[in-house]
């Protein structure tokens, strides 16, 4: 079976209802694309890397493929940018593929790193994202995947193989993107309970 289907509720995975689940990510983006509004509204992301954003989501596979080999594309944008980010959110005409998803949650994350904000991206969507790119990711990335599974203490998914090392969603997908280093392992807490102090005693 594929990573993807290895390590996400999207396939394979014990039984639960997977009805709804297709390849399209069109949901799935619309909610990072109103979360990142939230911060373009804030002052807190950057306007040109919404500006490369508004405009992969708009363009065509033509356009971008021709971006690509130009290696042009368009710095700012005098539109509106929450409003032009919600209303894309808001189109339902088009299937959004997984690419498309990535692009929107790196920027998502990396305004919110840089201003310092908590931000909710469900963890199907960072898993998805993360997964994808650790099959791609550059061979320093993919080396250390070679000997440790990250596994996201946020969400029923992980990258990698060899020993275990947890951390929170966001951190694995800017460490595979190349935003950050290695996470740093979170322990995980154990619960102790505390005596009753109205229990019976002897005596």
């Amino acid at each position: 079976m594929s990573e993807v289907s290895r390590y996400l509720p999207l396939s394979q995975r014990p039984r639960r209802d997977e009805s709804g689940v297709t390849g399209d990510w069109s949901q799935r983006l619309a909610a990072v694309l109103e979360a990142l509004a939230v911060l373009v509204d804030d002052g807190v992301a950057a306007p040109d890397d919404v500006a490369r954003l508004v405009w992969w989501l708009r363009a065509n596979r033509r356009a971008r493929l021709g971006a690509k080999l130009k290696r042009r594309e368009p710095l700012s944008m005098s539109d509106d940018q929450a409003a032009v980010l919600c209303a894309i959110a808001a189109d339902t005409s088009r299937r959004r593929p997984l690419a498309d998803l990535a692009a929107a949650v790196l920027v998502t994350l990396d305004a919110a790193h840089s201003a310092q904000r908590s931000i909710t991206i469900d963890p199907v969507s960072l898993g998805a994202v993360a997964v994808a790119r650790a099959l791609s990711a550059p061979l320093p990335v993919r080396a250390v995947l070679a000997d440790v599974t990250l596994e996201a203490t946020d969400g029923d998914w992980a990258v990698g193989h060899g020993r275990r090392r947890r951390a929170p969603g966001s951190a694995i997908v800017r460490f595979v993107y190349g935003r950050a280093p290695l996470p740093e392992h979170h322990q995980e807490t154990e619960r102790h309970e505390e005596p009753d102090d109205e229990g019976e005693h002897d005596g």
